[in-house]
């Protein structure tokens, strides 16, 4: 497995977010709390477009338990509380049976 890490990027209204790594119970929080600060840190300095699409690269992420899979369901609900589309891109075949066997993969564009 490899680090966890998490970078985001703005482009117009969309929030671009790559995520690598595991995506578990030791992770979890920290990826959590800099997802949470990516959003806001979009708010504080004034961009005038807001967020309307949260786009997530999880192709990347080489292990995901049920903390990891609450962590990506949450972010679908900060996009839903701002109005907003969550789609999550190029999930490994572990992760995309993870989304479907919990029905997780409804919440999600393009899954």
């Amino acid at each position: 497995m490899t680090a966890t890490r998490i970078d985001g990027a703005r482009d117009g209204d969309r929030l671009l977010i790559t995520l690598r790594g595991s995506l578990d119970a030791m992770s979890v929080d920290a990826l959590q709390s800099q997802l949470f600060d990516l959003t806001r840190l979009y708010d504080l300095i004034g961009l005038s477009d807001p967020v309307r699409q949260i786009h997530i690269d999880v192709a990347g992420v080489d292990f995901c338990d049920a903390a990891g899979l609450r962590m990506l369901v949450a972010a679908r609900r900060v996009a839903e509380s701002r109005q907003a589309t969550c789609h999550l891109h190029d999930p490994q075949p572990h992760l995309r049976w993870l989304l479907r066997a919990t029905r997780a993969a409804d919440l999600f564009d393009g899954v």
